[in-house]
């Protein structure tokens, strides 16, 4: 076949089916009806199925200004524990003891490694508690870089100490 038999035969396929579809959708289906959605029906919202739901769920509802009450009081009580635990935290995280030597001194500090932290907070965290110097930061952050030790880092609460070399450090957050 050529080029234009294969056209002309596209096209006559092209009319064909377009004669059908006239005949088929305008001629010969009038008697049918066009389909129904099924709808549903609800009952109207009440104030009484309201109650019956909530008390069917264990819920309870309260108005706009008692919520806000509430979000204000968590929120202040919050930011008082905050307060409050930030207060006692110098003296509960840090505490020095004295090496067998006496000259220097080990502080101990509890790092708290929390969800979304990065490698550079948590180094940020051990230089500012006075773990590691501001040099050994960078250093800490290729340690676990190099052994690929950045996907073990483990949420929680971890003690570590002044005198802790980095690759104990690096074990000691991701055990």
């Amino acid at each position: 076949m050529t080029k234009n038999g294969i056209r002309g035969f596209a096209a006559g396929i092209l009319i064909a089916t377009a004669v059908f579809a006239f005949f088929y959708y305008l001629i010969f289906n009038q008697g049918s009806q066009p389909a129904v959605k099924n709808v549903v029906r609800q009952a109207p919202l009440t104030e009484a199925s309201v109650t019956n739901y909530l008390a069917a769920h264990h819920r309870k509802s309260i108005d706009i200004d008692a919520y806000n009450k509430w979000q204000a009081d968590t929120q202040k009580a919050t930011a008082d524990a905050t307060k409050s635990k930030a207060g006692t935290s110098d003296s509960s995280k840090k505490s020095a003891s004295s090496k067998a030597d006496g000259k220097s001194k080990v502080v101990t500090y509890k790092i708290h490694i929390k969800s979304g932290m990065a490698l550079g907070d948590i180094a940020r965290d051990l230089v500012s508690a006075k773990i590691l110097k501001s040099s050994q930061e960078s250093t800490f952050n290729r340690y676990l870089q190099k052994h690929n030790l950045e996907k073990y880092v483990q949420l929680g609460t971890f003690t570590v100490k002044s005198n802790m070399s980095i690759p104990e450090l690096a074990k000691a957050v991701t055990r």
